[in-house]
């Protein structure tokens, strides 16, 4: 195996372990194994730090892919500026990229930022389609710009897209329900 392909084994491997980690992190109860929450944090600094090193080691897509795995660590880690930065970075080399575009839209939500979110979102609609998923970002940031209509229509666009899709029924009726109270 030569230099590059040693390389790019190692950012695989460091990527796949992120996402194991973020499982582990989902299916823990912070409340009821803190010790594990602890161990996956301290791993994720781990990384995050080895990640760092590397920016400065590589060039092109791999920078790209670095900083796209940097973000996902600054995000699971709550430091959503780091993250949004990262994800910037990224999408210099990638614009297009819809995970890097639906991860950047999660820290921006996080943030705050309701104003760019929505265009986000909307850009990893147009670069990667319409799913479930990316149409409910777009209703929950409809409603946080004061705009629960569109938000309505955007989900009854994805029922009558995704029929068996649960998550965005129960997200209209609690939109509809929250509206009757006067609470949009």
């Amino acid at each position: 195996m030569n230099k590059e392909e040693t390389f790019k084994s190692l950012l695989l491997s460091i990527s796949e372990e992120i996402v194991d980690i973020g499982e582990v992190m989902d299916a823990t109860d912070p409340d009821t194994d803190p010790v594990t929450i602890r161990k996956s944090v301290k791993r994720l600094r781990e990384i995050g730090d080895e990640l760092l090193g590397l920016e400065h080691d590589c060039t092109g897509d791999d920078l790209a892919y670095v900083r796209f795995m940097l973000g996902s660590v600054c995000q699971m880690l709550g430091y959503h500026d780091q993250a949004a930065d990262a994800y910037y970075l990224a999408l210099e080399r990638w614009p297009d990229h819809v995970g890097i575009l639906n991860e950047l839209f999660i820290s921006l939500h996080a943030l705050g930022d309701y104003e760019e979110a929505y265009e986000i979102i909307n850009r990893s609609i147009k670069a990667g389609g319409e799913t479930p998923d990316v149409l409910q970002n777009l209703a929950a940031v409809l409603v946080l710009r004061d705009r629960p209509g569109e938000a309505k229509a955007v989900l009854f666009n994805c029922i009558s897209k995704f029929p068996e899709d649960a998550e965005s029924q129960a997200m209209l009726k609690e939109l509809d329900e929250r509206t009757k109270r006067g609470a949009l």
